[in-house]
């Protein structure tokens, strides 16, 4: 393939011709022959069914194809040249954590932005402006892994936003936003178009766009073109069938039940005082703006989270009273992003819950079909596309018995035939008698399917009733902000009251908000100096070999922690306690089997010769080893990771490839605790958590694979950001949103610190 400005008509953003690109080990091409052009200015529509290659054929348009993906690409793709210098194209991902490349707000915005070498004194106003005009009100410091998928899909629009590219690619931008959030995407997208834009948009839900849009592709099963049409021709989605008929069983108990639910993370109150009760045969959908709470509340009813205050019974029993195995025979899960739910390498293996051969049972394969999945039985259920990974999750979940079906988003990222197939599911469960609580943000959903609708919103229970009833209450659905027909807010007004429960965006600043508090001096050290000191003064301590040495070394270790480090010493005793079994054991190794010198008092007990000289020596050498841990932890509590990575190209001049690379890799450590906590989470819900002694190794693997994929996504994710050429591989070719200075004061304190280690060796 090539991509170049030759011979492009000057009025032409970009022209497609005869596009083919296979995947590596892909039994067939992804895109087969497009060919189509774009001029300047334009807004192209681009639609088709699920997994007929729209974001493999956008990833080829914004050049991630082939240059950060493997696959053999066929055809050409001539761009303007203005398109082609980096940064001038930007991206909008399917799912909003593959695009994500820093941690914290504001460095998820510069991060293009210095790319860009945009001058550090222009980049809170672009913040700003990106981020009023997608209508996500949070602090500039706030981290996005806390964020709803609907929050971080905001952030992802506005990342892409800020670096002010000429073409801009969105792939589902819509997707788990909540109405009022969806009003804003269109609105961004039709500003960008009136600003002489180019913009590209992926969307299954299209006819919103169509008012915009100048073209529309629309593509076929097997990645070909069926056809491009002008916006007023293009086929319309058909409005959903009426409502089926109630199946709810007049007079029977609460299959489901929950009184007096709470939940707070952190000092923050998601929702108070929630009432569920769920029916055998009743379908009740959960509304509300993104951020509300309404995945977390699915996790409590299915047993999955804890509430801060009240309880879950299923039948009449409380969740928490039974095994996990009879709670999830019960009561089946569906997470909403439906990653998390995989088990196995293969999606005919998923399908199946187990490994299969080569043969493929002919039940897997009518399943498989069913979910429009034909053909994908040997892929790996990562490398489908998002709409294909939903279908895989809900097939999955449909094949247990169970009597309640929590489901999260079960239509996000659907065409038309595939909703269909997923909703008729879920009708004939409520037809047999089952129960389905479903989350979503579909009111044609809610209209055609729902017998009773809750709107989740402000901290509590807005609404729970009838669905139409909420459908004509115009005042409510403006205050859940679920009016599709409301005018997009002013972003003052949104500012003010701020978005579900975050405090209104910080006004902007010169230099990255530090906050109010003061910082303890270690904090303010320099990061990568502060590193190599306490690594010295670590390398000194393992050369005690004196209780005095060890006393002085200890007195400089805690000096460092408490005195100028200001951590907690029950904090830390806390976070450190698990190496003091350790630790025990290895003195007890000492006192047990260390050879005692001539006239020693031994006592023999058992095959052991237990000796104080041995206890001694173990004492010294735990000593030695456990003062290592804790200025490890030192370094680790004062110390931010991205003004580690940021300063090591900054002030030591390391390419930036490197540093923010290494922290682009070692992103999953961040992540740890939480993909370890929803992979138990799967795993219950899946049957297969198995024994607690074998955990570690069931959990390793996935483990290890998921931070190999967040690794390789975040590294495609950076590319699309301009990451790459110059700004990557040369420091001075970049700019920098946070300043590392590399002071005098902060090489004489480390030689101080260092000289001080040294003389506790020497100490009296």
């Amino acid at each position: 393939m090539t991509t170049a400005a030759a011979g492009v008509d000057r009025a032409l953003a970009l022209e497609v011709h005869n596009l083919t690109v296979t995947y590596d080990e892909a039994p067939a091409p992804a895109l087969a022959g497009v060919s189509f052009s774009l001029a300047k200015g334009e807004c192209l529509l681009l639609i088709g069914p699920s997994g007929c290659g729209k974001s493999t054929l956008a990833m080829a348009i914004a050049g991630i194809l082939p240059r950060s993906i493997e696959a053999r690409v066929e055809g050409e793709i001539r761009l303007a040249p203005e398109f082609q210098a980096p940064g001038k194209i930007g991206y909008v991902f399917q799912d909003p954590d593959l695009q994500f490349c820093m941690h914290r707000v504001d460095d998820e915005l510069a991060f293009g932005l210095e790319n860009l070498c945009v001058s550090r004194d222009e980049m809170p106003a672009r913040m700003q402006s990106a981020l009023t005009s997608v209508g996500l009100e949070v602090g500039l410091r706030e981290r996005h892994n806390r964020f709803s998928g609907g929050m971080k899909q905001k952030l992802a629009v506005a990342s892409a936003l800020a670096m002010d590219a000429d073409l801009v690619l969105f792939d589902e931008p819509t997707a788990n936003l909540d109405p009022d959030s969806r009003r804003h995407v269109y609105d961004v997208i039709r500003r960008l178009k009136e600003a002489g834009k180019t913009v590209v948009v992926i969307e299954h839900r299209y006819e919103p766009f169509l008012a915009i849009a100048d073209a529309v592709v629309e593509l076929a099963p097997g990645g070909r073109l069926k056809a491009r049409h002008r916006p007023e021709d293009a086929p319309r989605r058909p409005r959903r069938y009426r409502h089926r008929s109630a199946t709810v069983r007049d007079g029977e108990a609460p299959v489901l039940e929950a009184r007096g639910l709470s939940l707070r993370y952190g000092h923050r109150d998601v929702w108070r005082d929630i009432q569920v009760a769920v029916r055998p045969g009743e379908w009740l959908a959960v509304l509300g703006p993104n951020g509300a709470g309404k995945s977390s509340l699915l996790e409590v009813l299915a047993g999955l989270r804890r509430p801060t205050a009240g309880q879950v019974w299923y039948r009449g029993k409380e969740i928490r009273q039974m095994s996990a195995k009879a709670r999830y025979g019960r009561i089946a899960y569906a997470f909403q992003n439906p990653e998390y739910q995989f088990l196995y390498e293969r999606v005919a293996d998923e399908i199946a819950g187990r490994v299969l051969g080569d043969e493929v049972p002919d039940d897997v394969e009518r399943e498989l079909e069913a979910f429009g999945l034909a053909g994908c039985a040997q892929l790996s259920p990562f490398g489908i596309s998002q709409g294909q990974k939903r279908r895989l999750a809900m097939a999955v979940m449909m094949r247990q018995g169970a009597d309640v079906w929590l489901v999260d988003e079960p239509t996000y990222g659907q065409d038309e035939a595939s909703e269909r197939a997923i909703l008729d599911r879920l009708d004939a469960l409520c037809e047999a008698g089952k129960a389905v609580i479903a989350v979503t943000h579909d009111l044609e959903l809610v209209a055609a399917h729902a017998d009773r609708v809750m709107v989740l919103a402000d901290g509590g229970v807005l609404y729970d009733g009838p669905p139409e009833d909420l459908l004509r209450d115009r005042e409510l659905l403006r205050r859940a902000r679920l009016d599709e027909m409301a005018p997009v807010e002013e972003a003052g007004a949104r500012g003010a009251r701020g978005e579900a429960g975050h405090a209104p965006l910080a006004a902007p600043a010169e230099a990255p908000p530090t906050g109010g508090r003061a910082k303890a001096p270690l904090v303010r050290w320099h990061p990568d100096v502060k590193a190599v000191a306490l690594l010295c003064v670590a390398a000194v301590a393992l050369c005690a070999r004196t209780f005095a040495a060890e006393g002085w070394m200890w007195a400089l270790v805690g000096a460092l922690s408490f005195g100028f480090g200001w951590l907690s010493p029950l904090q830390m005793a806390k976070r450190l306690s698990p190496l003091l079994l350790i630790y025990a054991v290895y003195l007890w190794a000492f006192a047990a089997n260390a050879a005692a010198p001539a006239g020693a008092h031994v006592v023999h007990w058992l095959w052991f010769d237990l000796s104080g000289y041995g206890a001694l020596q173990g004492l010294l050498v735990v000593l030695r080893t456990f003062a290592t841990v804790v200025l490890a932890y030192v370094l680790v509590a004062t110390t931010d990771g991205t003004e580690f990575m940021v300063g090591l190209s900054q002030s030591f001049h390391l390419a930036p490839k490197l540093s923010y690379g290494a922290m682009a890799g070692t992103g999953f450590l961040g992540r740890f605790r939480h993909d370890l906590d929803v992979f138990r989470m799967a795993r219950r819900v899946r049957g297969r958590e198995g024994w607690w002694i074998l955990r570690p190794v069931r959990y390793a693997l996935p483990l290890l694979a998921q931070s190999i994929r967040v690794s390789e996504r975040l590294a495609i994710a950076m590319e699309a950001r301009g990451f790459f050429g110059p700004p990557a591989e040369r420091w001075d070719q970049r700019t920098y949103w946070r300043r590392i200075p590399l002071r005098a004061a902060d090489v004489v304190a480390a030689g101080i610190v260092v000289a001080a280690a040294i003389a506790c060796l020497v100490a009296p």
